[in-house]
Parts: structure tokens; sequence; C-alpha cells
């Protein structure tokens, strides 16, 4: 059965007289006015500087090995925006913005808005311009910080790119051809030889496993006019309906859909020595949730 458009959900709403309390969760990563940069992962001696943001919670994945073991990959360098925690409140008379009145209710949108400045008041030079990569994606098949919930557990910082010898590799491996006899898919931490940071912002992204809604590479500094701030915004137009008692809207048996996106920042000098400065980046979200 096909799913409902946008019409024929508002024609449902209305006569079930769903949404009458709206809510517009707000949340940030990152707000500070230091303008300190996100905590990030070093590779190449620190040429290249990369980060990983989620949308939603960190969602349980395959670490090193031999696939068998499940974790959250919660590294100071792996951020989450937990835009799907929305809590219930039933008193409708001290429910606030945040909150939703019922558990069945539903999920509209979530909206992103990201800034990223590059800072000016570098004292070298091999940080005063840089190139950088972005990449917005989830995979084909639901992921989830619940492994009941979950189809699907890759790991991206192993498998996000296509290297050139034909393995799928990530900013801290790669992932080794499955075994036909066990179906296994071992990660193995880098080598330099498959990953480093020229060929990270260069190589084809995994497509067999992951869908792309952005990927751009710009470059920011003095050398480059003296364009040092980049902003873009992320939208997900859901409009889906949602029932569950848990905080986190993903944990529902009421659809199959993957709503665990990443944002992979990557960044570095071009310099045969001295370490990049990885950037400020500030994200702002909005969750907007009907119930009622």
């Amino acid at each position: 059965m096909a799913p409902f458009n946008k019409r024929q959900i508002g024609y449902i709403k209305a006569i079930a007289d769903v949404g009458g309390h709206s809510t517009y969760s707000h949340r940030t990563l990152n707000a500070s006015d230091n303008l300190d940069g996100l905590t990030a992962a070093a590779t190449h001696d620190g040429r290249g500087k990369y980060a990983m943001v989620t949308i939603g919670n960190h969602p349980k994945v395959y670490g090193e090995g031999d696939g068998n073991s499940l974790n959250s990959y919660g590294s100071s360098w792996f951020h989450s925006i937990p835009v799907y925690n929305i809590p219930i409140n039933t008193d409708e008379t001290a429910v606030d913005e945040s909150q939703r009145v019922t558990p069945e209710c539903y999920l509209e949108s979530v909206h992103a808005r990201m800034r990223l400045i590059q800072q000016l008041d570098v004292t070298s030079d091999e940080d005063s311009h840089q190139e950088y990569r972005i990449l917005v994606f989830r995979h084909k098949e639901r992921q989830c910080s619940d492994e009941r919930f979950a189809e699907n557990f890759s790991n991206p910082v192993f498998d996000l790119f296509l290297g050139g010898n034909n393995f799928k590799v990530g900013p801290m491996g790669y992932r080794q051809k499955a075994n036909l006899n066990d179906g296994v898919n071992d990660y193995v931490m880098h080598s330099s030889t498959i990953n480093d940071v020229q060929s990270l912002m260069t190589c084809m992204t995994n497509k067999e496993d992951y869908v792309f809604m952005k990927d751009v590479r710009f470059y920011l500094g003095k050398e480059y006019g003296g364009k040092h701030i980049y902003e873009d915004t992320f939208h997900w137009d859901h409009a889906d309906p949602i029932a569950t008692e848990a905080e986190d809207l993903t944990h529902n048996d009421s659809n199959n859909k993957n709503y665990t996106w990443f944002i992979f920042l990557l960044c570095t000098n071009n310099a045969r020595t001295g370490a990049a400065d990885f950037p400020y980046v500030r994200f702002d979200t909005t969750t907007h949730v009907t119930s009622g």
C-alpha cells in the first residue's frame, strides 16, 4: 500500500481531531560565543580532521572486528543532536512547547541550520586557509539507537566511501569483503594507504549502502577572497503518524522509516607539516510535532 500524501494525512487528522497541541522543540550543538571548534579526530599527523554529527541519537553500529558486537559509537568526535526526544506530558494545563500530550502524534518536520566559521585570528599560515568536504546521508535500511527497531548496523566511519581497491572505506578504516561462508563484514582499523585525507576529499561515496542528501566541497580563508563563513540549512518534511510511549519518537513500530541522518565534516590544511584547525561549527534544530 502506498503511503498517504500530505493532503490525505491532513484530512485524517482533521476527522480524528488530532493535532490540538503543537510542539516546537529547539536544540543546539556547540552554542558558544567563544567560537571553539567541535571536538574532532585527526588523521595524517593532524593535517586532516573530521567529525560526525547525527540527527537523532547515536544509532547502534558495529565496531572494529568481526561485526558481532554493537555499540553507540559515542567517541568525543561523534556528536549527536537528540531532535526526536519529545517527552509526554498528559497534563495539558502544564505541558510546554517541547513536550507532547499523547503517545499518538505526528512528526511533522525537522529543520536544521548550520554555521561553520574558519577562524580569522590564527597565527600560523597553515591554518589561515583550508579545504572542506561536508556530506549529509543516511543508510538505506533502518538504523536506530534501540537495536530492537534497527535493521542495519553499518558504521559509516568504516564504509562511507568507495576506495580505489574496491573496498568500502571510511576515515577510521575499511570493511573487508563478505566471507561467503558466514556473511561477516569485518571492520578493520585504518591504513593510510587506503584512506588518507586527500583520498577522502575526492573519492566516490558508497551509494550501494547509503542515500546522500548533500556532498559539497569548498575552501575558506584569507587566500580565498577573505571568505571565512559557510552556512547551510537542512529540512526533513516527515508528516509521519507515530505512536510510542518512548521519549525518542524513533523507538516505534508505526513505520519502518530510517530517521537517522549523519552529517560528516572533513577539513585539511593541505600542508606538509602542521595540524589543521577544525572550525567552529554550530547547529540549531527545530522539531515540529503535533499531538492531542
